[in-house]
């Protein structure tokens, strides 16, 4: 699937995804039954990745 974004639209998104990023964080480690746990980490795992495609500042 390819999604096109304006400048704007990736910066909003880059800044949305930033913000969740410590409070999932925080809870993943908050997390010990395994079941729970690992959803959640998949879930950290994937915003990461998205903000490393995500650019810094739109153009």
């Amino acid at each position: 699937m390819i999604l096109e974004l304006t400048g704007h639209e990736a910066e909003l998104l880059r800044e949305l995804l930033a913000g969740y990023l410590p409070d999932l964080k925080r809870e993943v480690a908050r997390t010990e039954k395994r079941e729970l746990r690992h959803p959640m980490v998949e879930r950290q795992e994937l915003v990461e990745r998205l903000l490393e495609r995500l650019p810094a500042r739109a153009a």
